[in-house]
C-alpha cells in the first residue's frame, strides 16, 4: 500500500502534466492565432496606410501644381498691359492657354470678374460660351478673405458630358481689382491620382470633405460611385485617426473593416482608403484552419505519450531513486571543484586532492596516492616547469617550494600556457592546505588593458601615444649617432566616400587591409602606427647619414607604400580601388620633438592631397608659410561681411535679338590691403570655413535690394537677376525663410529673382531639394540649373523640379566648332530644354563662331566676354543706359 501511493501520485502527476500540456497547447494555439490575426490586421493596416499616403502625396502634388498654376496667372495679369481687368485678361489670354496646356490634368482655365462674369478662357470657346461653375461656388471663392485655393463639388460639364471639379483662386490686381481664376479638372484625371497606378481588389478610395461630403469614390467592381456622402462618422469628428488605420465601417459600402485617412495640405479635404474585414482576414482564416488541425493532432500525440509513460512508471520508480542519490553525491563533488587543492599532513605527505588538481598537473596522475611525499610531487613537476634547466637549478626550485609560505601568494605558469595562483595555509595539526586558482583570464585582461592603452583595437598597430614615444626615441638615437630617420604621414584618399556609400563595416575592413599592407611594405625595425580615422604613420629608422641619400631611401619606401595602397581591395562582394596621399619629413642630427616631426609630415601630406592625392610630398618650410597665409586669408575673410568689403559685379545676359534680359550676380572682395580679390582666390576657402553662409546671405539680400531699386526705373524694372546658391547655404533648414525675408524686407518682386543650383547640389537630397524649391516657387522665385551637362543631366530629375531654365556649362560652349562631341552635347541640351519648355542660357560665349552656332540652334539667351564682361553695378547701369541711347 505504501509503495502504491507514490506510484499513484506519480500517475496523477503524469496525467496532470499531459492535461497541462494539452491546455497549454490550446492556449498557445489560440494566442498564436490571435497574434497572427493582429499581425495580419497590422500588416494590412500598414499597406492601407501606404496606399493612403501615396494617394495623399499624389493629390497634394496635383493640387499644389494647380494652385501654382492659378497663382501664376496673377503675375501674368500684373505684367500684362492694360488699365482695366478686361484688357489685362485679353492680353494674358495666350499665356493663360499655354499654362493650361502644360498641365494635363486641367481641362480649361478661365478668368471671372467680381460679378462672376467670364472674361477669358484658355479653351477654344468664347468666354461667353464657357461652361461656368455653379454660382454658389463662385460666391464662396470670391468671399475668401485670404487668397487660397477653393475646391468645388463634382458637377456635370454640359459640353463634354463628363463630371468635373472646379478649383478657384481669387486674384488681386495692382489697381485693387479682384478677379477669380478657375480651373476645370475632370474627375477621371483625379481618379488616376488616387489610384496611383495600383488598383487592388476590394479596396475603396475616396476624396471627401471633413464632414463626409464625397467628392470622388472608387470601389470595385463598379469603379467610380456617385454618392453625396461617405459612410460612417465624419472624419472631423473622428479626431484625425493615425496612419495605421482604424476599425470601422468602410467609407463607401459601410462594411466593417479597416480605414486609413489622410488630411490634405488644403483645409477640409481628406483622402481615405478602406478594406472590408472579410478581405483583410481571408488569408488568416485559411491559416487558422491549418494550424487548428495540426494542434489537434499534436494534442492526440501528447495523450498517447502520457499513456506510454504511465505504462512504464513502475520500472522507472526504482531507477529514479538511484539516480537521485547519485546526483546528490555528484553535485557535492562538483561544488568542491572550483579550484584545485592539495592537503598535506605534518610530515608533508599527501593526504587528499581533487580532480581539479590533476587537471592542472596531468603528469602527476601516476604519482598521486595517499601518503606520497610532497618532495616527490615537486621533483616530478620541476621537469615540466623548468625544462632544460640544470640539475642545480631544479634542486633549488624544489627546496624553495618546500618552504612554507603561509602569508604569501605564488604564481606559476603551466606548460599549457595557463597561469595558476598558489595559496598555502597551515592546518591546526601542522599540515598544509595548498589551493590552486586559475588566474589566466585575469592575466589576459591585464594584458588587454595594457594593449588598449598603446595599440589600436581595430588594426592592432601602435596608437598615437606609443608612436610619439617611438619617434622621441628615434630622434634621440639619430641625434646621438648622426644618422637620419623619416616619418611618413599617410592618409587614404576618399575614405569618407567609401564609409558613406558602403558603410562603416566596409571602411573598417579597408583599414585592416591597409594596415597589413603597410606592415608588409616596410623594412624590419620600422614602425607602422595608426593615428585614427584613415591616417597611418610609418617611422623609418637607421637611414643613411647623408641627408640626400636618406631622402632617396625614404622616397623609395614611400613610393612602394603608394603602390601597395593603390592595389584593389576585396571588401566582401565589393572591389574598391583606392589611393593614398603621403607626406614625408626627415629628422637627424639636430634634436627635434616627436610632435614637431609629426606636424611637418602632416603638413606635407596635406600638400600631397592638394595635388589630387595618390602622391608623395616631402616637407618644405614654404608649406608652413602657405598654411600661415591660408589662415590669415580666413581671418581676413571673416571681416569681409561686417567690414563692408564685399562687392556685387553683374554680367549681362542677352536674348537672340540682342536685348538685355537680366544679369548674373558675381561676388568680388575689395580688401583694404589685398585690393580686389577674384572669387577663385577666396570662394573655396569660404566654403571650407563655413563663411560662405553669411556671404551668401549678403549676396541674396543685396540682389533683392537692387531689384527693388530697379522697380522705379523703366529701363531696369523688367530685368532678372540670377544668384548662385552654395551647397552649405541651400542645405540649411532656414534657407527658404532667409529668401522670403530678403524679398519681404526689400520689396523686390519674387519672379525677378532667379536662384542657380548645381545638379550635384539638387541630387544630394532630392526630397529636401524638391520641398524647398516648390515652397519658393509658389512665392514666385525662379530656379535654374547651373553648369548643366557636367553632372547627371537626366530627365528623371528635371521633370520633378519646378525649373525655369538651364545654363549650358562654359566647357561645352568653348568646344563648339572644335569638337564634334561638344557640338552634339550642346544640341542635345537645347533639344531637351525645348521639349521640357525650359529656357536656356549659354555661358562663356567668347567668340563669334560660338555665338553663331548657338543662335543657329535656337539658344534663348547668351552670356560671355563676347557680349559683355562682369562689371560693377554702377557701370552696368551706365552701360545699359548707353545701349538704350544708341
Amino acid at each position: 500500500m505504501s509503495a502504491w501511493r507514490p506510484r499513484h501520485r506519480l500517475m496523477v502527476g503524469i496525467w496532470g502534466l499531459v492535461a497541462a500540456l494539452v491546455a497549454g497547447l490550446l492556449l498557445a494555439v489560440a494566442a498564436l492565432l490571435w497574434s497572427q490575426r493582429n499581425a495580419e490586421l497590422a500588416e494590412q493596416a500598414k499597406q492601407l496606410s501606404r496606399v493612403a499616403t501615396g494617394a495623399e502625396v499624389g493629390m497634394n502634388r496635383t493640387l499644389l501644381a494647380l494652385d501654382v498654376l492659378l497663382a501664376t496667372t496673377e503675375e501674368l495679369l500684373a505684367g500684362a498691359e492694360g488699365r482695366d481687368a478686361q484688357a489685362r485678361a485679353r492680353a494674358a489670354a495666350p499665356l493663360l492657354a499655354a499654362i493650361a496646356r502644360q498641365n494635363l490634368a486641367v481641362r480649361s482655365v478661365m478668368l471671372l470678374d467680381e460679378s462672376g462674369a467670364p472674361l477669358v478662357t484658355s479653351s477654344a470657346a468664347q468666354a461667353g460660351q464657357a461652361d461656368l461653375p455653379p454660382a454658389d461656388f463662385i460666391a464662396q471663392a470670391l468671399a475668401t478673405a485670404v487668397p487660397m485655393l477653393v475646391v468645388g463639388n463634382p458637377v456635370l460639364n454640359t459640353r463634354s458630358a463628363e463630371r468635373v471639379i472646379h478649383l478657384a483662386r481669387p486674384l488681386r490686381l495692382p489697381g485693387g481689382q479682384r478677379l477669380l481664376a478657375v480651373a476645370q479638372v475632370p474627375v477621371d484625371g483625379l481618379v488616376n491620382v488616387l489610384l496611383q497606378g495600383m488598383p487592388q481588389s476590394h479596396l475603396e478610395l475616396t476624396l471627401e470633405r471633413a464632414q463626409g461630403a464625397l467628392l470622388i469614390g472608387l470601389a470595385p467592381p463598379q469603379g467610380l460611385m456617385e454618392r453625396a456622402h461617405a459612410s460612417g462618422a465624419p472624419l472631423q469628428q473622428l479626431g484625425a485617426p493615425g496612419g495605421a488605420g482604424w476599425q470601422g465601417p468602410t467609407r463607401l459600402r459601410g462594411e466593417p473593416g479597416l480605414v486609413a485617412a489622410r488630411r490634405l495640405m488644403y483645409d477640409d479635404l481628406w483622402v481615405t482608403a478602406s478594406l472590408p474585414r472579410e478581405a483583410v482576414l481571408a488569408g488568416w482564416t485559411e491559416q487558422a484552419l491549418a494550424i487548428g488541425g495540426a494542434a489537434l493532432l499534436l494534442g492526440a500525440t501528447m495523450v498517447l505519450a502520457g499513456a506510454v509513460a504511465a505504462a512504464n512508471i513502475a520500472r522507472m520508480q526504482s531507477a529514479r531513486a538511484v539516480v537521485a542519490q547519485s546526483k546528490a553525491l555528484l553535485d557535492q563533488a562538483l561544488g568542491a571543484m572550483v579550484s584545485g587543492f592539495l592537503l598535506l599532513d605534518a610530515h608533508r605527505g599527501v593526504v587528499q586532492w581533487n580532480p581539479r588538481f590533476e587537471e592542472f598537473f596531468p603528469w602527476l596522475s601516476a604519482v598521486m596516492q595517499p601518503g606520497v611525499a610532497f618532495r616527490r610531487v615537486l621533483q616530478t613537476t620541476v621537469h615540466y616547469h623548468l625544462p632544460g634547466a640544470s640539475p642545480e637549478a631544479k634542486r633549488d626550485w624544489v627546496e624553495q617550494r618546500l618552504q612554507a609560505h603561509p602569508q604569501g601568494v605564488l604564481e606559476q605558469r603551466l606548460p599549457s600556457g595557463r597561469y595558476v595562483q598558489i595559496t598555502e595555509r597551515p592546518t591546526p595539526d601542522g599540515g598544509l592546505v595548498i589551493v590552486y586558482h586559475d588566474v589566466t583570464e585575469l592575466r589576459q585582461a591585464t594584458a588587454a588593458v595594457e594593449h588598449l592603452a598603446f595599440y589600436d583595437p581595430l588594426t592592432g598597430l601602435p596608437n598615437r601615444r606609443l608612436l610619439l614615444q617611438r619617434i622621441d626615441q628615434a630622434c634621440t638615437q639619430c641625434a646621438a649617432s648622426a644618422s637620419h630617420g623619416a616619418v611618413l604621414f599617410i592618409d587614404l584618399d576618399h575614405f569618407k566616400t567609401l564609409n558613406d556609400t558602403l558603410g562603416h563595416e566596409m571602411g573598417d575592413l579597408l583599414l585592416q587591409q591597409a594596415g597589413r599592407r603597410l606592415q608588409a611594405g616596410v623594412r624590419a625595425g620600422d614602425v607602422v602606427a595608426r593615428l585614427g580615422g584613415d591616417e597611418f604613420v610609418v617611422t623609418l629608422l637607421q637611414l643613411a647619414g647623408d641627408a640626400a641619400a636618406a631622402r632617396e631611401q625614404a622616397q623609395a619606401v614611400a613610393d612602394q607604400i603608394v603602390a601597395l595602397l593603390a592595389r584593389p581591395y576585396a571588401l566582401g562582394a565589393h572591389v574598391h580601388h583606392g589611393s593614398a596621399s603621403v607626406g614625408a619629413t626627415l629628422f637627424g642630427p639636430v634634436q627635434q620633438s616627436a610632435v614637431e616631426v609629426l606636424k611637418q609630415a602632416d603638413i606635407a601630406m596635406y600638400e600631397a592631397k592638394a595635388r589630387r592625392g595618390n602622391a608623395v610630398c616631402f616637407f618644405d618650410p614654404a608649406m608652413q608659410v602657405s598654411l600661415s597665409e591660408r589662415a590669415q586669408l580666413v581671418a581676413d575673410l571673416k571681416q569681409a561681411v561686417p567690414g563692408g568689403q564685399l562687392r556685387l559685379h553683374l554680367q549681362p545676359q542677352l536674348d537672340a535679338q540682342g536685348a538685355v534680359t537680366g544679369a548674373e550676380v558675381l561676388l568680388r572682395w575689395q580688401h583694404p590691403q589685398r585690393g580686389l580679390v577674384a572669387p577663385g582666390q577666396f570662394i573655396a576657402v569660404a566654403e571650407e570655413s563655413e563663411l560662405i553662409v553669411p556671404m551668401g546671405r549678403w549676396v541674396l539680400q543685396s540682389a533683392c535690394e537692387l531689384l527693388a531699386r530697379w522697380q522705379g526705373d523703366a529701363r531696369l524694372r523688367e530685368l532678372c537677376l540670377s544668384v548662385n546658391v552654395s551647397t552649405r547655404q541651400f542645405r540649411r533648414a532656414d534657407f527658404t525663410d532667409t529668401v522670403v525675408q530678403c524679398l519681404s524686407a526689400s520689396g523686390a518682386r519674387a519672379h525677378r529673382l532667379e536662384l542657380e543650383l548645381t545638379e550635384t547640389l539638387v541630387l544630394e537630397d532630392m526630397n529636401d531639394s524638391i520641398a524647398k524649391m516648390h515652397l519658393l516657387r509658389t512665392r514666385g522665385v525662379r530656379f535654374a540649373v547651373d553648369d548643366f551637362g557636367t553632372g547627371y543631366s537626366s530627365l528623371a530629375y528635371l521633370t520633378r523640379l519646378p525649373l525655369h531654365r538651364l545654363k549650358i556649362d562654359r566647357s561645352f560652349v568653348q568646344q563648339l566648332g572644335e569638337s564634334h562631341s561638344g557640338d552634339v552635347v550642346v544640341q542635345t541640351i537645347l533639344g531637351m530644354a525645348r521639349n521640357l519648355q525650359l529656357d536656356v542660357v549659354a555661358e562663356g560665349v567668347e567668340t563669334r563662331e560660338q555665338y553663331d552656332f548657338l543662335r543657329a540652334h535656337a539658344c534663348g539667351s547668351y552670356q560671355g566676354f563676347l557680349l559683355a564682361r562682369p562689371m560693377p553695378v554702377a557701370d552696368f547701369e551706365a552701360w545699359l543706359a548707353a545701349r538704350s541711347r544708341a
